[in-house]
């Protein structure tokens, strides 16, 4: 019979077999996506080596910044959080997402950083209460606000984003009315996922958003060229101002406070 695993122990193990990486490797700020194509371009940007298993990690220690591409969707999300969370040295993790821009005034190529995001999905009832919200951590914002402005010349758009794990909303109506009448300011699958289980198990986490799609909008829905000139396009700068903000978390020794609700590993 084998041995039985604690909560933390299991954990790394999860993440060290859907990585292929020792969690040793892990550095302390970490970056999400859910695209192969961030990973590659990190890997030839910092000169380290893709590791491969469910997910693919790059580690560049000069940086300390892993990069973990874990799919599309909450219940992975939920996941890579979850198992993150049992790193002795995690500072920060910030999503380097897509999503569906809104608002009128939205454009391709927008960066948002948001603060807030309606819980229209079925993982993060499994980490907070349903009445709480899904908020990033408040440093780790300011600081991505900062970044963006600098890099940019203007400020990144904010505002209350919508996670679901409804994969063909754009055809309903009666969600799409949902959406206006909350004032969304752009959809994705995983970001209320990644503030609550960040919440509730103490890692702070932010999102850096890029519209991708103004699926609301007459022929504005993603498809497979539109796809591929997202990447081609935008990729490499958004990558970019995600390693620029955790070199700033870095700069300033940025130690964000826990909201730890974990119970002891006994």
């Amino acid at each position: 019979m084998g041995k039985l695993l604690r909560p933390d122990s299991y954990a790394r193990h999860t993440l060290e077999r859907y990585t292929g990486s020792s969690v040793k490797d892990f550095r302390s700020n970490i970056l999400l996506c859910n695209f192969e194509r961030y990973v590659k371009s990190f890997a030839e940007h910092t000169g380290n080596p893709i590791q491969s298993g469910y997910w693919d990690v790059v580690h560049d220690v000069e940086r300390d910044v892993s990069i973990i591409n874990h799919g599309v969707g909450s219940p992975t999300a939920g996941i890579v959080m979850h198992c993150l969370s049992f790193l002795d040295n995690i500072n920060s993790v910030l999503m380097l997402g897509m999503c569906g821009g809104i608002k009128d005034d939205c454009e391709i190529g927008d960066y948002i950083v948001p603060t807030a995001s309606i819980r229209d999905e079925g993982t993060s009832r499994h980490y907070l209460p349903q009445d709480v919200p899904a908020i990033p951590c408040v440093e780790l914002t300011r600081i991505s606000e900062q970044i963006v402005q600098k890099s940019t010349g203007k400020r990144p758009r904010s505002g209350i984003m919508l996670t679901t794990d409804y994969r063909m909303w754009e055809f309903d109506q009666e969600f799409i009315d949902y959406i206006f009448k909350h004032r969304i300011i752009a959809v994705d699958m995983e970001i209320a996922t990644l503030f609550s289980v960040g919440y509730a198990l103490g890692v702070p986490t932010g999102a850096l958003m890029l519209v991708s799609d103004l699926p609301l909008r007459t022929g504005g829905i993603k498809s497979k060229d539109s796809a591929q000139d997202i990447f081609s396009t935008y990729t490499n700068d958004h990558l970019r101002m995600g390693v620029r903000i955790c070199e700033e978390i870095t700069h300033q020794n940025e130690k964000f406070p826990s909201t730890s609700f974990k119970p002891p590993c006994g």
